[in-house]
């Protein structure tokens, strides 16, 4: 196994939220789910993507928070390299994070406005989670 590698990274979330409830006997309140992080410029730009999960109290924050697919967030977390066996029995890796920390990413809204999230500017330098063209991610 690989040692966690601490990154830090804005993107969008690719789904709701449901808060979980771990079956280890602990009872751990948890939140797991895919994030979507824009990478190169112009025509260049793709999406790279991951699994992020978070415990406790900071998955009850994003919860309370509102935090939903295509929410734009930063995050702090531990990066690993994990392998999955896929629908077809091959394997596979993923990068999966660890969160340590999150907060909504600031956008170029006017201070006046108080659209929410569902409203933010085309131009905010993030393509659209439907635009990924990526089906059969292995978080999902």
């Amino acid at each position: 196994m690989n040692d966690p590698v601490t990154i830090i990274a804005t993107g969008r979330v690719t789904q709701d939220l449901e808060l979980k409830t771990s079956q280890n006997g602990k009872n751990t309140k948890y939140v797991q789910f895919g994030f979507a992080v824009n990478k190169g410029y112009g025509e260049n730009t793709h999406p790279n993507f991951y699994s992020c999960v978070t415990y406790g109290e900071n998955a009850q924050r994003m919860i309370d928070a509102k935090v939903k697919k295509g929410s734009l967030i930063q995050i702090i977390g531990d990066q690993e390299i994990v392998g999955f066996t896929r629908k077809d029995n091959s394997s596979g890796l993923m990068a999966k994070i660890q969160l340590l920390s999150w907060n909504y990413a600031p956008t170029n809204r006017p201070k006046e406005s108080n659209a929410d999230e569902d409203n933010l500017p085309a131009d905010d330098g993030f393509m659209a989670i439907e635009d990924c063209g990526q089906e059969g991610l292995p978080f999902n």
